[in-house]
């Protein structure tokens, strides 16, 4: 437990955005590539979608391009405040926690970026998330738990008698 208190002794550029010293600059090509790469997710899928539901021309007029920007906007929200709520919280703490980078600058970039989205996608949102979420802890268990096996055949025994 004491080593969740103890501090990383390094900033953002070294351990985040190691191409560009400059917070603000690293944040702007963050939002630019995943705009970019959001676009190249959410276009076809909302085009194709449309296609499949047979759309009148009506909604690719008025509807298609705001619904698409909406999620666009939703997944470039969420990698762009990750980088900026990553920054943020080392220049307010002076140093990173071993929680910081990851817990505790996804949790409000992602509660940020959540609200972006339309309202009838986020329960959606949420059940996916929360699947990745349970995804993730069972392999960093399993994985945690077959390390601990394989360290109790090497040595004899788990607890070193």
């Amino acid at each position: 437990m004491a080593a969740l208190s103890k501090s990383i002794p390094h900033n953002c550029y070294e351990i985040g955005h190691t191409w560009h010293p400059s917070c603000r600059v690293s944040f702007l090509q963050i939002t630019g590539g995943a705009l970019e790469e959001s676009l190249k997710i959410y276009a076809p899928l909302y085009l194709i979608a449309a296609i499949l539901r047979k759309r009148k021309l009506d909604y690719y007029l008025h509807k298609l391009l705001p619904e698409i920007l909406q999620s666009a906007s939703f997944l470039t929200a969420n990698g762009a405040l990750y980088m900026a709520f990553f920054c943020i919280l080392r220049k307010i703490l002076g140093k990173f926690y071993s929680w910081t980078p990851g817990f505790g600058a996804a949790l409000p970039a992602s509660y940020v970026a959540i609200l972006i989205e339309r309202k009838s996608r986020r329960g959606l949102l949420t059940i996916y998330m929360a699947n990745l979420v349970s995804d993730t802890c069972n392999k960093r268990i399993s994985t945690r738990l077959w390390f601990f096996f394989l360290l109790r055949e090497v040595s004899g025994n788990a607890f070193g008698y």
